[in-house]
């Protein structure tokens, strides 16, 4: 969508994201996208979903630097924290079960 079409329509565009939150409406000139606009809870879940995989990375960085490299099953554990499919409690419950027994 171009600028001047997204001014002109600027009510209707913004009614199509309420309609539509998962849809994003790129916006731009000279068929080169600019700007990207998304509903506020898109908006939100992609931030979350940017924390998750930021403290993750954070995470196993601290676990290598302290000269540990984590296995196989513990980064498909991670993996899952990181698409927020997992909680960090439930990893935490996980990784120390493993030595409970």
């Amino acid at each position: 969508m171009s600028f001047r079409e997204f001014r002109s329509g600027l009510a209707d565009v913004l009614g199509r994201v309420r309609r539509s939150p998962d849809a994003a409406i790129f916006v731009g000139a000279h068929r080169r996208a600019e700007a990207v606009l998304v509903s506020v809870e898109q908006y939100e879940a992609l931030q979350e979903a940017a924390e998750r995989q930021h403290a993750v990375a954070a995470a196993l960085a601290s676990v290598r630097a302290e000269g540990l490299e984590p296995s196989a099953e513990d980064l498909v554990l991670f993996a899952e924290v990181a698409a927020g499919q997992m909680s960090t409690e439930e990893l935490r419950e996980q990784v120390l079960s493993r030595y409970r027994r």
